[in-house]
């Protein structure tokens, strides 16, 4: 069954960009499109292709169908940074999709980087702070040989890292990971380096809370607050911040009924693979993925369908983990968004089950609705009881259809006998009446 809601309806499309395969994506404001081209050229002349708005979107084609196709499949993604590109709502659409598909980009700025960050919001600030930046400020002949041929030597080398490897996926993934731990240590060297910033997370937990196993999530919350009070001033504000901690506090997993984190769930969130890292690290970097997964499921992104389309069909944990911080977003359209996001993922687990059972207590209609049929999408079979409840009582009528929905895709003895209790009833009511 197709998964719908009154939010996105039908099959979404996807609409292709011919025979070609694109290695590159250029992402650029319309007001540098002469140079945008003559990088195109200098990258075809090098045998690969670059994908450009002005020159490869052919007449009838949907232009924001053919942007999300290009960026999910390329190899490379090339921000053209102009004080014009990066206050662009399309740019910075493009972005966010680019990094929550985990794209290696390619920052080129055009103008001055301190003239360029003045322009950036707090989302693609941290989304470009651990990537290397190329300038064509001064001397554009040389500098644009010198980047055109790094661009060409990493397509090269992920194309051989393809090849060469029987366990493909394996091989990808692993790359992708080097590439967050990469980004990590970039950011360190970009940090104030103090004591806190620098120290990894179990020694931050020893010398803040002793040996303690686990502390109440207000009393972590307040520490942190306090030992990183000019950096979530700086970097987040207040509003970003209070939206952050809530994230924080769902990915650290703190106990519902007591409200209790542990140092197990903290080290976890802390940790990539083996190795763990400074707590303020991690906080940016949840911060990045957050902040790419907001701007490229909104509703007014250019991008957000493709996302669906492209992104959902994915079960990346990048991506259902950013996914389940938009359940929590204060825009009930983002919500219903996320939530059919998830369905297409796929992921069934239990921490997706619990946010999505919590999601069919929204006040909105839409979110009620989008839950039950997406609960229904993954056969939670945890959920029949409340998609019960909501089949008889809701007052939205179609709340009550998508929870009757959802129970006949679950199956299963217990679905089966609520619904079949409640055909019986409704009959005998019926017969009543007349």
């Amino acid at each position: 069954m197709a998964l719908q809601t009154n939010t996105i309806k039908g099959k979404l499309g996807l609409v292709t960009a011919g025979k070609i395969q694109y290695e590159v994506m250029l992402s650029y404001d319309t007001e540098d499109a002469e140079i945008v081209a003559k990088l195109k050229d200098m990258i075809g002349k090098k045998g690969m292709h670059a994908w450009m708005a002005d020159t490869d979107v052919t007449s009838g084609t949907d232009i924001f169908n053919a942007i999300g196709r290009i960026i999910v499949d390329c190899k490379i993604f090339v921000f053209v940074m102009s004080k014009t590109s990066v206050m662009s709502k399309l740019c910075q659409d493009q972005l966010a999709l680019a990094y929550v598909s985990k794209k290696n980009i390619f920052p080129l700025q055009l103008n001055e980087r301190e003239d360029l960050q003045d322009n950036m919001d707090n989302g693609m600030k941290l989304q470009l702070a651990g990537f290397e930046w190329f300038s064509l400020c001064s001397d554009f002949e040389n500098e644009s040989k010198d980047f055109v041929n790094r661009v060409c030597e990493e397509i090269q080398s992920e194309i051989e890292t393809e090849k060469s490897s029987d366990t493909k996926k394996d091989s990808q993934k692993s790359r992708k990971s080097q590439k967050t731990l990469t980004i990590l240590n970039k950011s360190l060297s970009k940090t104030k380096m103090t004591r806190l910033h620098l120290e990894d997370a179990g020694n931050y937990w020893n010398h803040s809370f002793g040996k303690e196993t686990s502390v109440s999530w207000e009393t972590f919350k307040n520490r942190i607050l306090k030992d990183f009070e000019a950096d979530f001033e700086e970097t987040f504000g207040e509003k970003d911040t209070e939206w952050l901690l809530s994230i924080l506090h769902r990915e650290m997993m703190v106990e519902t009924t007591e409200q209790m984190l542990t140092k197990e769930k903290y080290l976890a969130f802390c940790s990539i693979g083996d190795v763990v890292y400074p707590l303020w690290l991690r906080i940016q970097e949840q911060a990045r993925e957050s902040y790419a997964m907001r701007e490229v499921f909104s509703m007014d992104s250019s991008v957000r369908v493709q996302a669906i389309e492209n992104l959902g069909k994915y079960k990346s944990a990048t991506v259902v983990e950013a996914l389940l911080d938009l359940l929590t977003d204060k825009d009930v359209n983002i919500q219903a968004v996320a939530i059919i996001s998830l369905a297409r993922t796929g992921s069934n687990d239990v921490t997706t089950i619990v946010n999505l059972k919590k999601c069919l207590k929204s006040k909105d209609r839409v979110v009620r609705e989008a839950a039950c049929l997406a609960l229904g999408h993954i056969k939670a079979a945890q959920a029949v009881e409340q998609l019960v409840h909501l089949w008889r009582n809701d007052i939205i009528s179609n709340v009550r259809e998508a929870a009757l929905v959802a129970l006949r895709n679950i199956g299963g003895q217990k679905a089966e006998q609520a619904i079949r209790v409640t055909t019986v009833l409704e009959k005998e009511i019926r017969a009543l009446k007349t």
